[in-house]
């Protein structure tokens, strides 16, 4: 039973190290809590992006799409970026059985405002965050 512990906390470990090295690609954060508190004290929204190990899409979501100049610019200068692993600890809300899970959050309210599940390429990406932009505005922000 102690072997099975140790291996269950093992693989535990090493999937949660590529999440965090994905994250180190892009400087994105990688937890949940650290990464709101700045989106709040930047005003910026939240984007959470849920990953799994061995999981090639996600893989290519971060290396390929995130990781492109454009949209590196858009969510450097936008957002705060999270990518976490879906072992990692984050609100029950945000748990999906689906890989890559994106949720745009709002910074104010913590609530999830926009979300997309599976591999979206730059453009789609980059409609993406202008949409839960526009989004967020229609919900909090008065005209």
């Amino acid at each position: 039973m102690r072997l099975l512990a140790l291996l269950f906390l093992s693989l535990s470990i090493l999937a949660a190290s590529g999440a965090k090295e994905e994250a180190a690609l892009i400087g994105a954060e990688t937890n949940f809590d650290t990464a709101l508190a700045k989106a709040k004290t930047q005003k910026k929204m939240l984007v959470m992006v849920v990953v799994k190990e061995h999981c090639r899409w996600c893989e290519k979501l971060v290396k390929r799409t995130m990781a492109d100049p454009k949209v590196e610019e858009v969510l450097k200068r936008d957002f705060i970026t999270l990518i976490i692993d879906r072992y990692d600890s984050y609100p029950k809300a945000f748990r999906e059985d689906f890989f890559p899970s994106i949720f745009y959050i709002d910074y104010a309210t913590g609530q999830s405002v926009y979300e997309n599940v599976g591999y979206v390429g730059k453009k789609c990406f980059l409609n993406d965050l202008d949409g839960a932009q526009k989004t967020r505005a229609s919900l909090y922000e008065k005209e």
